[in-house]
């Protein structure tokens, strides 16, 4: 049925930039034309000529306590910050209610750096364990913001390098389409870090004074900030009385799927993501006033983005646009929502902001920059572009005048999964694994566990530092030798699942070996099974087809490979690892290989990030703005230093056989680490049906929540509650209540915590009206593989509705929980809906119904 888009208007907003660190002295810098570029004070004991725009002070934190400061790192403080000014000025940082239903989606590119930077800039003594514990992980920005501003609706991190940020509006904006929450909040937040520097730097593009925009000598100028929006349903924010700052219309992405850098010369992606845009809002192009350019100043990008211009606008020529880059820099993850924010302080005093610096125009940049001084102009609707490493684009379409403009209306589509493929250490495809798990007799051989000795060498210095300044006695409250008797090194017995064996080229019809990873690799066969079963070939028509991929760690072993290239000397990193290092780079290769084109985004909220980009793909067949959705995540075995501090810890358990690994058992020693990919095809029932591809599931409902306990690990009560919560959202977005659920699937990895939260939330959920409802977890049949181990158990789920039965959960022997109904041995029953859960490391959960197709 047809159903009109709810109008979502901002009624808070957030800064910190070079130029100031509030809305009132932001504005004032740019209507004095300020240019924050300038001689770094960080980067230039490494780089000549390092220019930058950089944030060198942001103010004291006195509601927060030493210790939380102290472990945070600036993508975390800096996020908060703008979060708390944006929900200050909405009037809602005292609002525990709606705090409480709000989710929070975060954008950024470097997270998860600074708790290292030590190890990378050769300073080993300021290593702080305790940042490297709140702040190491990507994700950890989201879950300490939530937990600071007490949101409650669960968190999502995007992480599409430089769209990251206007596309978690775009996700924000969503949520509240699909009634999730009437407010969420969306952030984007960017420090500058030496590997980031030495990047862009080694690439040759930085500009040596400041950018001159689509003039002069081509080059970027870097910069670093924060920037955040307060999203809010129209109705809820006129009830009230909160005041309107402008409203989204729509958004879109799409992908270039041409080259891990360089944008498509013929701008298609760009053109695409616009008009899809432009199509969401209802709104012809000769409809726009203004357009604020992505414009970083490099020659690729100006000419690309001219070009596309004049392809979408028919009024080009006339029609004004500029680049505030030239103010403060390419922020990165951060710059859509600091350069939407800086034209929504501006435009309503009918001044469009100028693009600084221009001088000659460059050749084939021949539209209206706005050069140098405002243009006194009403503008009501305008267009924010975004473009990325790896072809992510981004557009957003924004209204200056709330309920200006007719709203848009979607057909709502049910929402199927039609096709699926799989690669672990179990079977190499869905097939191989679904027959091992059925035919279950003996477990997969584990691999042995062996670190670099780079690795190695640079361990053994960095616990000398932590056991000098006892950092384990006073983070961790034990010293290293009761915490670890046996380092990981020297324990015969670590092993891990791993994938052996392996041909790609027995799976996949195109395959660049050179620019494939190990997770590439997995992530590329595991799609092309999906696009297999789901009946689907992609030849010409790549932007009918979007890609969300959810990612943990990402590409570690080319991440680690750059960084080991900033020594001994950063002005000579290795480029071609630089773009294989982003978050993004997997969905990039995917996207390339297939000819992936339509919506694209990476989401890296850590374990279980799949079911992150679950929810994301749903939202997009529900609301029809895209015919199917690849979702999906990858993981790689890498022998890290986080592997070996997660051993250390004790986090996971070293182990040399298979059957050690039990998940809900009475004495759990932890998890055994997996790799591999899992990735589902979604899309409307009838559109597979249409092309003779079976409807294999169906996701009937989802909720999301997270804890604020991301600083109190022991409060397990709050965190099986934050489990319930998403629960409840679930069944009540189902329409279901928990007596129709005949099967509950749950994805701890098998420690202690883990399984304490998922059990008593399960408990409490069904003890009234289902207390006997069976519950199975399969991750131990391939261990944890983190990003995706919710989508491969729904894989099973899948097998077990097409057959009517369920296998036992494997290995574990005694049970923590006598009060529950453990699957202990395989057996056959009546399955219509399962409840598949899911957690990241952090406090973040999901709750997800799946309907079973029909049997036979």
């Amino acid at each position: 049925m047809m159903k009109n888009r709810k109008r979502v208007v901002i009624t808070g907003m957030g800064i910190l930039s070079p130029l100031a660190d509030n809305i009132a002295d932001f504005r004032q810098a740019l209507f004095n034309r300020q240019c924050a570029v300038a001689d770094s004070q960080r980067f230039s004991r490494w780089f000549n000529h390092a220019r930058a725009a950089e944030i060198l002070y942001c103010g004291d934190f006195p509601e927060l306590s030493h210790e939380i400061v102290q472990s945070l790192d600036n993508a975390a403080l800096w996020a908060y910050k703008v979060g708390k000014d944006a929900l200050a000025q909405a009037g809602l940082i005292n609002q525990r209610a709606t705090l409480e239903e709000a989710g929070l989606v975060i954008g950024v590119s470097s997270a998860g750096t600074e708790a290292f930077l030590p190890l990378f800039e050769r300073r080993m003594q300021d290593f702080s364990l305790a940042k490297a514990i709140f702040s190491g992980g990507f994700s950890a920005c989201c879950s300490s913001v939530s937990s600071l501003l007490g949101l409650k609706g669960g968190v999502e991190l995007v992480a599409t390098a430089c769209t990251a940020s206007p596309n978690a509006i775009g996700m924000a904006f969503d949520a509240i389409q699909n009634g999730k929450s009437p407010v969420m909040l969306a952030a984007g937040t960017e420090p500058i870090y030496l590997p980031t520097f030495a990047g862009f730097y080694a690439l040759n593009v930085m500009h040596t004074e400041s950018c001159t925009p689509f003039s002069g000598t081509p080059g970027m100028s870097i910069g670093e900030g924060a920037g955040a929006l307060v999203l809010e349903e129209y109705q809820h924010a006129v009830d009230r009385g909160a005041t309107l700052y402008g409203e989204i219309l729509s958004y879109a992405t799409s992908c270039d799927a041409y080259h891990e850098t360089g944008p498509d010369p013929r701008a298609s992606g760009a053109v695409r993501v616009m008009i899809k845009a432009l199509d969401n809002a209802a709104v012809a192009p000769q409809q726009v006033d203004y357009v604020n350019l992505h414009g970083t100043g490099t020659e690729a990008n100006d000419r690309i983005e001219t070009l596309a211009m004049k392809k979408v606008f028919p009024q080009s020529a006339s029609l004004p646009v500029s680049a505030t880059k030239s103010y403060f820099g390419h922020t990165i993850g951060a710059a859509g929502v600091v350069e939407l924010i800086a034209c929504l302080v501006t435009l309503p005093a009918q001044k469009i902001l100028p693009t600084l610096n221009f001088g000659s125009p460059r050749a084939n940049c021949d539209l209206d920059y706005v050069a140098n001084h405002f243009r006194q102009k009403a503008v009501n609707i305008f267009v924010k572009n975004n473009y990325a490493f790896g072809g992510n684009n981004c557009s957003l379409v924004i209204s200056t005048q709330p309920a200006s403009v007719p709203v848009s209306a979607y057909q709502e589509k049910r929402v199927a999964i039609s096709g699926i493929g799989a690669v672990t250490a179990l079977g190499h495809t869905i097939n191989e694994m679904l027959e091992a798990i059925w035919s279950y007799q003996k477990p997969v051989a584990l691999q042995p566990v062996v670190f670099h000795p780079d690795t190695l060498a640079e361990v053994r210095e960095l616990l000398d530092v932590l056991r000098a300044t006892r950092q384990f006695e006073t983070v961790l409250g034990r010293s290293l030798a009761e915490i670890a008797p046996l380092l990981p090194e020297h324990a015969r017995n670590f092993k891990t699942f791993q994938i052996t064996g392996l041909d790609a080229r027995k799976h996949l019809r195109r395959y660049d070996r050179r620019k494939a990873t190990r997770g590439g690799t997995f992530a590329l066969i595991a799609l092309a099974a999906a696009l297999t079963s789901a009946r689907r070939k992609i030849k010409k028509e790549g932007d009918e087809t979007g890609l969300i991929m959810g990612m943990s760690r990402g590409p570690q072993e080319t991440t680690w490979k750059y960084l080991q290239s900033l020594q001994p000397d950063p002005r000579k990193v290795r480029t071609s690892e630089f773009p294989g290092s982003l978050m993004n780079s997997i969905a990039t290769f995917c996207g390339i290989s297939e000819g992936i084109k339509g919506y694209t985004t990476t989401l890296a909220t850590g374990e279980n990030a799949a079911l992150g980009a679950l929810t994301y793909g749903y939202e997009i067949i529900r609301q029809q703005l895209q015919s199917q959705v690849i979702i999906g995540g990858a993981d790689e075995h890498f022998p890290s230093m986080a592997l070996y501090m997660d051993a250390l810890t004790q986090k996971l358990h070293m182990t040399a056989e298979a059957q050690d690994y039990q998940i809900y058992a009475n004495a759990p020693q932890g998890f055994v680490p997996g790799e591999g990919a899992c990735m589902l095809l979604l899309e409307a029932p009838e559109a597979a049906g249409a092309r003779g591809a079976d409807v294999l599931a169906e996701i009937v409902g989802y909720g999301k929540s997270c804890s604020n306990s991301y600083f109190a690990a022991d409060r397990l009560s709050e965190k099986a509650q934050a489990m319930m919560l998403a629960i409840g959202r679930a069944l009540r977005h189902a329409g279901l209540t928990a007596n129709d659920i005949d099967l509950v699937c749950g994805t701890s990895n098998g420690s202690q915590q883990h399984s304490q939260v998922e059990t008593e939330a399960i408990w409490q959920t069904f003890c009234q009206e289902k207390p006997q409802v069976p519950i199975v977890n399969y991750n131990a049949f391939f261990g944890f593989v983190a990003s995706c181990a919710g989508l491969l158990n729904l894989a099973v789920l899948i097998d077990c509705f097409r057959q009517q039965r369920v296998p036992a959960i494997p290995h574990t022997e005694r049970f923590c929980d006598e009060r529950l109904n453990f699957v202990r041995e395989p057996q056959t029953m009546p399955l219509q809906h399962a409840l598949l859960l899911g957690a990241n490391e952090a406090g973040n959960y999901y709750a997800i119904v799946i309907k079973g197709a029909q049997p036979g």
